[in-house]
């Protein structure tokens, strides 16, 4: 029996494949195949942009939220695991999570201010009024 790992790294070939094999195609062809297939290309247009808008306006919400509780992450570090994105602060090192199908938000980092930038604030104030 195959592996979770063999599984997965064959469909990444089989959905390489199918993503190399459609960047031969001309756009004509394209649209001409997808109404072979019974399949309205404006209505999938619609829909595929509707999702990556829905998925970007969720990573925007959970980069806001993170920025007001004083969270740093790097918009490059983020990673998938298991159809959810992942990041950790780069300062406290707390824990950010969201779910794009769900805009579900998890992880320390979007329920707590983060400790650095306290810690960094109270700092200030101490500096600041001779203490």
């Amino acid at each position: 029996m195959a592996s979770t790992r063999d599984h997965e790294e064959q469909l990444e070939a089989i959905m390489n494949g199918l993503a190399e094999s459609l960047m031969g195609l001309s756009d004509e062809e394209i649209l001409s195949e997808a109404r072979h297939a019974g399949v309205d290309p404006i209505h999938e247009s619609e829909q595929t942009r509707g999702i990556l808008r829905s998925a970007s306006n969720a990573l925007e919400l959970v980069n806001q939220r993170l920025w007001a509780l004083g969270h740093v992450a790097d918009p490059k570090l983020w990673y998938e695991k298991d159809g959810s994105y992942h990041t950790n602060c780069l300062d406290c090192g707390s824990l950010a999570s969201f779910t794009p199908a769900t805009s579900e938000l998890g992880g320390l980092a979007t329920r707590r201010r983060c400790s650095e930038a306290q810690a960094t604030a109270t700092e200030r104030r101490r500096a600041t009024s001779g203490l």
